[in-house]
């Protein structure tokens, strides 16, 4: 039995006071792991490794670290993610040990700002950029007839895929005839998955990633000359706490053995041979990318209020229907309203792509009409309008059930119509509160991320809202001073939503207050 730091058993102690003395009392109970805090053995060169590496690494990396937990004994842990997204994640003083980028721009970036141990950089990798098509689909026979196509999918600009694919398309001279049918991911992987989904006529992807991809086939590759060489450094971050194994590691990745891992899995091994141009931002050619800060602003307007309006006749004829009536399933009614609000976003935006994509039976028949949701402004307010829809709900049947029923049982005995009585009494009484709930909505609608970026994607211009924006921002090595700008404009907008919120709710109070006194 473990001995805890404060005496559970006194006398008079108030229902606070236990509560917080065991919770005390079982923190100290808890694994070290969980807390946070280290074991002895874990610390210096004993434990396990973490490494956070590129997505497009996802199916190589681990078999290499299996053999290498095989002959050293040491585990090692990952975190896959776009490598713009993990270079900040370094440099911020993530516990990490190894940083295993997709291209030089964001390790030399790592490099400037003393982020890596000096001299660690290994460069050993390389890779292939590939077109590939949703299996079954017709095979492009080069660039020029991606002209045709209406939605090709890159990952993002600041993501070194995303940058590579522009670069490609430019010195193959087919971007700006497709530059308004692009839509980007926020990895290559997401890339991938958007084209083997077929939501994407075709994607540009590392040559690796559609090996890994059953889905997809390979219409062609970009010939090395049309874009920078794709390599992978990696390095010993400088604030590793295991430096020692971390460097055993790298050395054992670059190796024959890792080698032929990595060759089974389509990488290019061996050193890389010159380099065409410039290192640092830019390195591809193409100077980093700052998202339009005024585009983002109107977009995330836009598409909050679409989705406050069209979900008001929704949350109006639910939150009564809540509010008034008992029936069968009502529980079962009331727990699908309020699903979006427990839901992770991203699990709503892979339900509503699912049920919305142009691939679903739904999807096919507004295709037929015209109406295409996934990668437009209107995939963005449906997003946002399912997750904020709950908080529209819940306050609009709050507002009805705040109304005394009293004083519509009086409006009918009287020989007025129900539909009547409902617009000249019991709307009037629960407005302020039905308003107060669009506000609400409103406000969840300027801050909607997950849901949006898996139904309607980051496309500049068209759907990259405030949160897109500053996502894209904290993965430029160019781009993070702006973030202010649109996290102020962000931080403003929602305050003065949640005023107007407070505002409205203590309006209904008072006029329910003010009722129920005459």
């Amino acid at each position: 039995m473990p001995s805890f730091p404060l005496e559970i058993q006194a006398t008079r102690r108030t229902p606070t006071r236990r509560i917080l003395t065991l919770g005390c009392a079982l923190f100290t109970c808890l694994p070290p792991g969980v807390t946070g805090r280290q074991r002895p053995e874990a610390r210096g060169d004993a434990g396990e490794l973490l490494v956070l590496a590129a997505a497009s690494l996802t199916d190589a990396l681990p078999a290499v670290a299996e053999a290498w937990t095989a002959r050293s004994g040491v585990p090692v842990r990952f975190s896959f993610a776009a490598t713009s997204r993990l270079a900040p994640q370094a440099i911020e003083g993530a516990p990490a040990d190894l940083f295993f980028s997709a291209d030089r721009t964001w390790m030399d970036w790592l490099v400037d700002r003393g982020g890596v141990l000096e001299g660690s950089v290994r460069d050993f990798l390389g890779n292939s950029l590939v077109l590939v098509v949703p299996a079954g689909r017709p095979l492009p026979d080069g660039p020029a007839a991606l002209t045709s196509v209406r939605r090709l999918a890159i990952a993002g600009e600041n993501v070194p895929a995303g940058r590579y694919a522009e670069e490609a398309l430019r010195a193959t001279g087919v971007w700006e005839a497709l530059r308004g049918h692009v839509v980007r991911g926020g990895s290559v992987r997401g890339t991938l998955e958007w084209v083997a989904r077929g939501e994407a006529d075709a994607g540009i992807v590392y040559g690796t990633d559609a090996i890994a991809q059953r889905d997809v086939r390979v219409a062609f590759t970009f010939p090395p000359g049309s874009h920078q060489a794709i390599r992978y450094p990696a390095a010993v971050l400088a604030y590793a706490p295991r430096p020692g194994l971390a460097g055993a590691f790298l050395e054992f990745a670059a190796g024959p053995e890792a080698a032929e891992l990595f060759a089974r899995a389509g990488f290019i091994t061996g050193p890389p041979a010159p380099r065409a141009g410039p290192s640092g931002p830019g390195a591809t050619g193409l100077p980093p990318t700052v998202p339009d800060t005024r585009s983002a602003i109107t977009l995330s307007l836009i598409v909050a209020l679409l989705a406050t309006v069209a979900g008001f006749p929704v949350a109006l004829a639910a939150g009564w229907l809540l509010a008034r009536l008992d029936f069968t399933g009502k529980a079962l009614v009331s727990t699908v309203m309020l699903a979006p609000l427990v839901m992770p976003p991203v699990v709503t935006g892979f339900l509503l792509l699912s049920a919305l994509g142009t691939h679903s039976p739904l999807g096919r028949w507004l295709d037929a009409l015209g109406v295409t949701i996934p990668f437009t402004l209107l995939g963005a307010s449906v997003a946002a309008l399912v997750v904020g829809l709950p908080l529209y709900v819940l306050s609009v049947r709050n507002a009805f059930e705040a109304v005394d029923p009293h004083y519509e049982e009086v409006s009918w005995t009287l020989g007025v119509p129900p539909g009547t009585t409902f617009r000249r009494i019991s709307f009037p009484l629960a407005l302020p509160g039905i308003a107060a709930g669009a506000v609400l909505a409103f406000a969840r609608g300027l801050g909607e991320f997950g849901a949006t970026v898996v139904l309607a994607g980051n496309v500049e211009g068209r759907t990259r809202t405030i949160a897109l924006a500053v996502y894209t921002l904290l993965e430029s090595p160019a781009g993070r001073s702006a973030t202010w700008t649109l996290v102020g404009a962000s931080v403003v907008l929602a305050l003065v939503a949640l005023l107007g919120y407070e505002a409205l709710s203590r309006r209904q109070r008072r006029r329910l207050e003010v009722r129920g006194g005459e």
